[in-house]
């Protein structure tokens, strides 16, 4: 994917500073390479051992864990917080230097993921793909890690905001509340962007170049009156912020974000439905 090769540096740097790609390897398309090497593919796990490896257990639902590796640091999420560290492959061999993570802290299934999440890749010691799977087995050739490659990211598809950019100059931020959520985005695959903005309809076109948008400024909109300030304020923010977005990702959630030349959060989405 040419999105991928020509990001490989800020994948990296991202799975390690935020523990999520901005951009993914889509499942079909790893089927179809020739999987010599588990790196610069996000993978997303699916099963752990937790009591030892006798038995492997899913992860609870809305919990997210996984692993990208690239030029030898890894990164990703671990269940609550994002975790980092290094990695030497040798053909089948694969092992984890000392790992890192953020220190937030999360409700007790979060947690317990996290725990068996990092024991495990510390105990990794070497790895099998088929191109759609990733295991990874420790020294005794026991499978402790089951994961699968992320759907491919794309702009495309229905989104409900979750974060707006206020537009506040230099102290401007992302800032959400109870009336976000009503701010929808409908990217379709031909190039139309329309939603509603809080108060009115709103349409326009948007173009896609790899992880570059443009988003044409000429949005046009429908003319009912807001039902109050706050939300013609908030209104008037989310068209701001779709005409600065310069850029886009997805995580390894499945959330959208778009972002400008600076790289300022201006829109975040989660997926509709």
């Amino acid at each position: 994917m040419g999105k991928l090769r020509n990001t490989v540096a800020a994948l990296a740097a991202m799975a390690l500073s935020a523990g999520l790609a901005t951009s993914v390897v889509a499942q079909d398309e790893a089927e179809a390479m020739d999987l010599d090497t588990p790196e610069g593919v996000t993978w997303i796990l699916e099963q752990q051992a937790v009591n030892g490896p006798e038995a492997l257990e899913h992860l609870p639902k809305l919990v997210l864990a996984s692993l990208y590796m690239e030029d030898g640091q890894a990164g990703g999420d671990s269940g609550c917080n994002s975790w980092f560290g290094s990695y030497e492959l040798d053909g089948e061999a694969l092992t984890f230097g000392m790992t890192g993570a953020t220190q937030m802290a999360c409700p007790g299934p979060m947690m317990a993921v996290e725990q068996a999440f990092l024991t495990n890749i510390a105990a990794v010691a070497s790895w099998a793909s088929d191109g759609a799977s990733l295991t990874l087995s420790d020294a005794d050739g026991n499978a402790t890690m089951y994961f699968l490659a992320a759907p491919e990211a794309t702009v495309v598809g229905s989104w409900v905001a979750t974060g707006i950019n206020n537009q506040l100059g230099e102290n401007a931020g992302v800032v959400s509340s109870a009336t976000t959520s009503e701010v929808t985005a409908d990217f379709s695959p031909a190039g139309e962007l329309t939603g509603f903005d809080g108060c009115n309809n709103y349409f326009t076109s948007y173009e896609v170049d790899g992880d570059a948008i443009a988003i044409d400024p000429a949005i046009g909109q429908t003319r009912m009156a807001c039902p109050s300030d706050e939300l013609a304020e908030q209104s008037q923010w989310y068209i701001d912020a779709l005409t600065n977005a310069t850029t886009w990702s997805v995580d390894a959630a499945g959330n959208l974000a778009l972002r400008d030349a600076d790289g300022a959060l201006q829109v975040s989405y989660a997926p509709a439905g």
